[in-house]
């Protein structure tokens, strides 16, 4: 939490087989919550569409993390698509940019909105989801 306790820094750390990324952000509640709600969404449909998050900062276009869920079997297997973009405009080579996927499970994503809403009520300062089962 940042000293003004409106936003928090956080370490979003995604990892697959072939990738792995580190990203340090700002959010606020009100993004975690639209997390929240877009994986109740997406669960109490049964995944029938890809549901998208995006995380932008809002004041620049320099870095933004997509979240990409898709339901890939009828057993609940999902596969997260991941983008990311991060440039430092005055920096040429401070320059990241991924494209990577991985498998997780509906379960998974309940646990991951179970654990938001407990960061939210400031319950806990870690979540960890989305681990392959």
């Amino acid at each position: 939490m940042d000293e003004t306790e409106l936003f928090y820094q956080i370490r979003l750390q995604l990892h697959a087989s072939v990738c792995s990324s580190n990203q340090d952000v700002y959010m606020e509640d009100e993004t975690l919550q639209e997390l929240i709600d877009s994986i109740v969404g997406f669960n109490n449909t049964w995944g029938k569409r890809p549901m998208t998050w995006q995380l932008l900062d809002p004041d620049a276009n320099d870095h933004k993390i997509n979240l990409t869920f898709t339901p890939i079997d009828r057993t609940g297997t999902i596969q997260v698509d991941v983008f990311i973009h991060d440039e430092w405009q005055h920096d040429p080579f401070d320059h990241f940019h991924a494209v990577f996927k991985f498998r997780t499970t509906m379960g998974q994503l309940d646990d991951l909105s179970t654990q938001l809403k407990r960061f939210i009520r400031r319950e806990t300062d870690h979540v960890a989801s989305l681990r392959p089962e």
